[in-house]
């Protein structure tokens, strides 16, 4: 059910940024959703589906994948 919700908000989300949005333009009749949102929402379900996008997207950050120093003695010289 997840994933069908997932490719649901990809495909609203893609029609949006492909034809809805650049058609409409200054005439948004929903203002809060705006191409960058309908990208983040696209980019989201699509890495629930199994394709992650995230890596071309430069405002989405970069998750580190190292563990945290452990804690130990420090040697000041």
């Amino acid at each position: 059910m997840k994933k069908f919700i997932a490719a649901i908000f990809a495909m609203v989300s893609g029609l949006y940024l492909l034809i809805w949005g650049p058609m409409i333009g200054p005439l948004d009749p929903i203002p809060i959703i705006d191409e960058a949102t309908a990208l983040l929402i696209f980019v989201k379900s699509l890495a629930v589906l199994g394709i992650d996008l995230s890596r071309f997207v430069p405002f989405l950050g970069k998750k580190s994948k190292e563990a945290a120093k452990p804690p130990g003695p420090v040697v000041d010289v």
